[in-house]
């Protein structure tokens, strides 16, 4: 996936249980996908910083958590539930069990981030360890703009 191309849609992807899908109905708002899997450290680090975002706390951007299987694990439903539980994380929790999104996306880690701005277009993405500054720095941009 490139800068400017437009957000898959992800309406026909499993979503797991306990998933907040009315955030997708609220357009008009930046898109922020996170590729992660139960079995990456860095990924549950990495989203009890994201879930602290004001930017994503005050619901003015849509999360959406997509859990990938590494290595062809075997998690289960209630593991990837357990874990969106401990996070504390109100985002659309989607499962892609068959890759799909992980071709289209095309990253190389987890966890892996698409940031979009209003009209559904990458504005940002990262994949790997990161840093949630950045994210911010780039969510008040995308909010700013006109």
């Amino acid at each position: 996936m490139q800068i400017y191309d437009i957000l898959p849609d992800l309406s026909k992807i499993k979503a797991l249980p306990g998933s907040n899908r009315s955030l997708l109905l609220s357009s008009g708002r930046p898109v922020l996908v996170i590729f992660w899997s139960v079995s990456c450290s860095s990924c549950s680090n990495f989203l009890k910083q994201l879930a602290e975002v004001p930017e994503i706390k005050s619901k003015r951007v849509v999360p959406i958590l997509i859990h990938i299987y590494l290595d062809r694990e075997q998690v289960s439903l209630s593991e990837i539930k357990n874990k969106l539980n401990q996070l504390h994380f109100d985002a659309v929790s989607l499962d892609d069990i068959d890759d799909r999104l992980a071709a289209v996306f095309q990253f190389r880690y987890v966890p892996a981030l698409y940031l979009f701005d209003k009209q559904e277009r990458l504005r940002f993405k990262q994949s790997g360890k990161s840093s949630t500054n950045l994210i911010e720095q780039r969510l008040k941009r995308l909010l700013n703009e006109k």
